[in-house]
């Protein structure tokens, strides 16, 4: 139940937080992500490694989503604090999926090569649906962009999905 419940949550930060800045809203995708992160982190809910991943996948998101402004692949919406680098609220998705990831998520654990699948089909599939939903635009033409961001993130969702199978990645 735990784990549906994560999956829910994440789910419901992710709407609030593209629907909000699609309509120049942070404030409410920022309210789920803080509840949700409250939620998941009381001790009696919070894996070992989850602030470990937290970390981990905040300085991915900001790194990897500024990179895509930088290099001209997209405009995002609300782009606060600053237009040149990643949002706020894409942040936010960032944190939210790590908490995920020992939880709703820890089943692709065991799987080495599912981590990368889901990074190359299920981020562009994300993407495009933010897109379509108004909370980001294509610079680059779709295809080219949603290939590189499948690429990318099938990179990133085997190492942070391998991160989280460390033993020093207990330690938050």
């Amino acid at each position: 139940m735990q784990k549906l419940l994560n999956a829910i949550l994440f789910q419901i930060t992710w709407f609030a937080c593209v629907l909000g800045a699609a309509n120049q809203l942070i404030w409410p995708g920022i309210i789920c992500c803080t509840g949700f992160t409250i939620w998941q982190l009381q001790a009696k809910r919070r894996h070992s490694s989850d602030l470990t991943m937290v970390w981990y996948s905040i300085i991915a998101g900001l790194i990897i989503d500024s990179a895509w402004i930088k290099l001209g692949f997209f405009n995002y919406q609300s782009p606060w604090p600053h237009v040149a680098i990643a949002p706020i609220w894409i942040i936010a998705l960032w944190l939210s999926f790590a908490l995920s990831i020992n939880h709703s998520l820890s089943w692709l654990k065991s799987h080495p090569i599912l981590p990368a699948t889901m990074g190359l089909i299920g981020a562009p599939f994300s993407y495009w649906a933010g897109h379509k939903l108004g909370a980001l635009e294509f610079i680059t033409p779709p295809p080219y962009s949603l290939t590189c961001l499948g690429i990318v993130w099938a990179i990133t969702l085997s190492v942070l999905f391998y991160k989280s199978r460390l033993p020093t990645a207990t330690k938050p």
